[in-house]
């Protein structure tokens, strides 16, 4: 059994001699060596995109975190867990520095604070294997569910950061990932984190002077096999449908500098720029034209010249117009604003339009206001923003789709909730300028190729400085655009009109989890009790 009590790592030596107790302090050697865990981890996420390295990443944090306490194991994930995100993370600091009055060396601090933070799921999961361990429970039934629990946690806690969950790592391989379509990207989480146990228990067995175990590794391998070629069959399926409906699809990658975004300068301009790339696409036989986020860098509830100009785009072409513009709502204490896309219609209507729900913690609002009233917002503007409280399914002669607007995209719940409304397909508007030339704009499209898996959707991806992307419905990148380019492409975009067990349900798979984690705590506490029946001790 993997994690049996009476099977445990070399001990820690102390001045000589081995020590187990459960506050043993964890050497340096092991920090390292939980440290290395967490940077192997961060390998496997773009740009660097060493895939492959999330399925073993985890085993040196295992064997440094295990057998030695629940103390010792759960600051062997908190090294582990800080290491990772600012490993992943470390561009936030690029984006802090640049766009408020902090400079790049004083966000430092922010930035690894908030690590610090996030570092504490992967010290929660360790807390948790060692003491399952501990009660004799096998490794391979609790270290998946449990992360994938705390990586749900996660996505929701103080407005929610899913950014970075394990199940990305494996966005490009392709045949392997379709089951999401059933489990959303959790169990893709959970199968990365049992591969790392079955090999982390191979590997112990063989320090120990063993012969690993031919069993744990045999039914893995199965499993493996049979969900690539499961995978396999799906996606040869979805290639032979006939689709179910189809629309020509322009995206505009405008490329407006952040800096010049917001000064009304450069408002005319940066019209003009959208103006000509639309022009190109509607050549090329485009009925629907998407514009990045905020394209409109104006109130465009508030009509005028700017707004006269974008509507009789739409009019003069002939054309479905996509855009994002903020608004907002005057009440009688304050105002309002929102991250709102409109869908400008040929007949130049601009009565649908969508508010973003997700807004962006310490971007657009300030979580737990009260208690953070000195925290400054990244982005520039006045007042908060308020979240929207409906996904809109826009309608055009063509198909329905639903807007994700910039971070959206990575939160598996909200997405769902637009094809289970409706929508044929999805529309990811977003500026990812914010992150400069950094590994975020890869981390961002690599994240919404699984929103697509997942409900067997295409993704329509519009940035203003990059990736602009278009994804299939088995979350292949068809093409995407350069960074920091201004470019134009016009695709058909066909969907299958099919609806997945993630759409109809979406998370069950996190709630087995949960019923499994349950299952196992009432195992443990109810064992003793039961064994000691007859009134001897359990062993």
């Amino acid at each position: 059994m993997i994690g049996r009590p009476d099977d445990l790592p070399p001990p820690v030596w102390t001045n000589g001699a081995p020590h187990r107790a459960a506050d043993a302090p964890l050497p340096a050697s092991p920090r390292a060596i939980a440290a290395m865990s967490g940077a192997l981890l961060a390998l496997a996420f773009p740009a660097v995109d060493l895939n492959p390295f999330a399925w073993v990443a985890l085993v040196p944090l295992l064997w440094v975190g295990l057998g030695r306490g629940v103390g010792v194991a759960f600051r062997a994930g908190w090294v582990a867990g800080t290491v990772f995100f600012v490993a992943t993370l470390y561009w936030l600091v690029l984006t802090i520095g640049t766009y408020t009055n902090l400079s790049p060396l004083v966000s430092v601090g922010p930035v690894f604070l908030l690590c610090a933070f996030l570092g504490l799921f992967v010290a929660l999961f360790m807390a948790g294997c060692e003491w399952a361990r501990a009660n004799g429970v096998e490794l391979a039934l609790v270290a998946p569910p449990l992360w994938v629990v705390l990586e749900w946690v996660r996505t929701y806690i103080f407005g929610g950061f899913p950014w970075v969950a394990l199940g990305y790592t494996q966005y490009r391989t392709t045949y392997l990932i379709q089951f999401a379509e059933l489990t959303g990207v959790y169990g893709i989480s959970a199968l990365v984190v049992l591969v790392n146990v079955v090999v982390y228990g191979a590997f112990r067995r063989w320090r120990d002077g063993q012969v690993p175990g031919t069993r744990g590794l045999l039914a893995l391998t199965t499993v493996l096999v049979v969900l690539v070629g499961w995978g396999f069959w799906r996606v040869r399926m979805l290639e032979r449908m006939a689709p179910a409906g189809a629309m020509r699809v322009g995206f505009i990658q405008g490329n407006i500098a952040q800096d010049e975004k917001w000064d009304p300068e450069y408002q005319d301009a940066s019209i003009d720029r959208y103006e000509q790339l639309t022009d190109q696409a509607v050549a090329a036989g485009a009925e629907l034209v998407v514009w990045p986020e905020t394209a409109a860098p104006f109130f465009f509830q508030n009509g005028g010249e700017l707004r006269d100009r974008v509507v009789a785009i739409a009019q003069r072409r002939d054309i479905w117009l996509l855009l994002g513009s903020p608004a907002f709502t005057r009440t009688d204490d304050d105002l309002l604003l929102h991250n709102r896309a409109y869908l400008i219609g040929p007949d130049g209507s601009f009565d649908q339009y969508y508010d973003k729900m997700e807004l962006v913690p310490f971007g657009e609002y300030v979580p737990l206001a009260r208690l953070f009233f000195f925290v400054h917002k990244i982005v520039e503007g006045i007042g908060e923003f308020r979240a929207g409280t409906d996904p809109v399914v826009f309608e055009t002669a063509k198909g329905r789709f639903g807007t994700l607007i910039c971070y959206e995209g990575i939160f598996p719940g909200l997405t769902r909730r637009f094809v289970a409304a409706g929508a044929d397909f999805l529309v990811n508007i977003t500026n990812d300028a914010w992150f400069g030339r950094t590994s975020a704009p890869y981390q961002h499209l690599a994240m919404v190729t699984i929103r697509a898996i997942e409900n067997r959707v295409p993704v329509v991806r519009v940035a203003n400085t990059g990736f602009s992307a278009m994804v299939e419905v088995d979350g292949r990148i068809r093409w995407r655009t350069n960074l920091f380019a201004t470019d134009w492409r016009v695709e058909t975009v066909r969907w299958p009109g099919v609806r997945t067990l993630y759409t109809a349900v979406g998370d069950v798979f996190v709630w087995l989890c949960m019923a499994i984690l349950a299952v196992v705590v009432l195992f443990v506490i109810a064992r003793p009790r039961a064994m000691s029946m007859d009134g001897r001790q359990p062993a």
